[in-house]
């Protein structure tokens, strides 16, 4: 689609990089506005959202080297050229939201902050961020869907997409159009629950309940490369299939609110 956002001379701004930033300013436009329902002061906001910026791209960086180290180069030197070359482009989100919660949890205990009541108010806002951050994806051309003769099967024809050149010209799922939807229904269903009374770390459990099956959902449709197959499924398929296990038995035997409430 358009890979370039802006190009001066030899400078090019990528789209991704562009609809990534934006995702991270509307979410947090969107948290600082709600900043007094949870007495955050604005430092130790900022410095929240500092954590999960890093802690996502060390961490979605580090889990896309894992799952496709064998596909970057045939010696050690060509994988380290590859990944410098192409840092801007291959990250698998799971590997971010792992790192980010595990830099998060860190933080907030040795801030002594409430935990569960401070990770529902931060998560309402991931899946508005992450619905631009897939329109990202979709400019970019990365993250792209299989081979479809769907109506609604898109056509990248620019080279400078990450498409592989057997693909260009042949209509694809648009993946990434139906994640960015199913993330922006997502806040919409978090927005929502937030604002009724629930227990500490419902809003969380919920999330990552309802964004492990549309995943797992997607990966089908996914026509990239994303790591070898384990039993017929992808990493992220075997990583959302973990997470929803444990998010259901959590919401059932803790998280879920009585009747009567």
């Amino acid at each position: 689609m358009y890979p370039v956002f802006l190009k001066i001379g030899s400078f090019e701004l990528a789209t991704y990089g562009v609809m990534t930033a934006l995702g991270y300013g509307l979410g947090s436009f969107y948290l600082v506005r709600r900043l007094k329902k949870i007495n955050l002061d604005a430092d130790t906001f900022w410095n929240l959202i500092f954590i999960i910026f890093m802690g996502a791209i060390i961490g979605a960086k580090l889990l896309f080297i894992i799952v496709s180290w064998n596909q970057l180069g045939a010696t050690l030197t060509d994988k380290i050229s590859y990944i410098i070359k192409n840092f801007r482009y291959g990250f698998v989100f799971f590997g971010g939201m792992i790192v980010a919660i595990g830099a998060l949890l860190w933080y907030m205990r040795r801030k002594k902050l409430p935990v569960l009541k401070t990770s529902d108010f931060l998560i309402t806002a991931l899946p508005l961020g992450h619905t631009l951050g897939r329109i990202g994806c979709f400019c970019a051309g990365c993250c792209y869907g299989k081979p479809t003769s769907l109506p609604w099967g898109v056509t990248f024809t620019n080279s400078a997409s990450l498409i592989p050149p057997d693909l260009l010209g042949v209509p694809l799922h648009p993946v990434q159009l139906y994640e960015s939807v199913g993330n922006l229904l997502l806040f919409f269903i978090l927005h929502k629950a937030y604002q009724k009374p629930h227990k500490d770390g419902s809003i969380l459990v919920q999330y990552i309940l309802y964004y492990s099956v549309m995943r797992f959902a997607l990966e089908f449709v996914r026509g990239d490369f994303r790591g070898d197959f384990l039993l017929g499924l992808s990493p992220s398929q075997c990583i959302s299939l973990v997470a929803c296990a444990a998010a259901f038995v959590i919401w059932k035997k803790f998280l879920r609110m009585p009747k009567n409430a």
